[in-house]
């Protein structure tokens, strides 16, 4: 990742930051959908971030965590236009479909079939709204506990026993899947 954002910051690389756009585009969209409920909205928000990136591109060694960077400044974009437009903040990601999110690719889920992938991104779906939004930031953004709970301002302990019980509620709605 830091090969990527040195490139783009001191060779003004464009498939570099095409790359890093395309690695976080799509996550972004989602979690700015959350907030704004808007499909063209939430696009335009991420898009700005990026144009923002873009075009400060020479302070990009100025950020220590890209990712978490990303995720605040599309967060803060969403906030403002709410406050813009005048909506309220919906807390609730009940909106955003399993089959837009992917399980990471390691060596264990490398093994797991298309069929336990989807039965675990339905069971995900299943989840209460801020277990599943906890759970898709740690596990699947790879957020740390700090960084979610600065995110989403709740503290680390909150994020954790939201993620204990995303983990006991998953392990009983998979427990039939799991007897291999």
């Amino acid at each position: 990742m830091q090969l990527l954002l040195n490139s783009i910051q001191h060779q003004n690389d464009q498939k570099a930051f095409k790359q890093l756009y395309q690695l976080f585009f799509f996550k972004l969209y989602q979690f700015a959908y959350s907030y704004t409920r808007s499909k063209e909205s939430s696009e335009e928000l991420v898009n700005d971030v990026f144009l923002n990136i873009w075009q400060k591109r020479d302070t990009l060694d100025s950020i220590q965590n890209i990712n978490l960077y990303l995720y605040v400044s599309v967060k803060n974009a969403s906030l403002n236009y709410l406050r813009r437009n005048s909506l309220p903040v919906p807390v609730s990601v009940d909106d955003l479909h399993a089959d837009h999110f992917q399980i990471t690719a390691d060596p264990e889920s490398a093994l797991i079939s298309r069929e336990l992938q989807g039965q675990v991104a339905a069971a995900i779906e299943q989840l209460p709204s801020r277990c599943k939004l906890i759970f898709k930031l740690v596990k699947q953004d790879g957020l740390s506990y700090k960084e979610v709970a600065d995110l989403l301002g709740i503290s680390t302990k909150t994020v954790d026993s939201q993620l204990c019980l995303a983990l006991k509620k998953l392990a009983h709605l998979l427990h039939p899947v799991n007897s291999w």
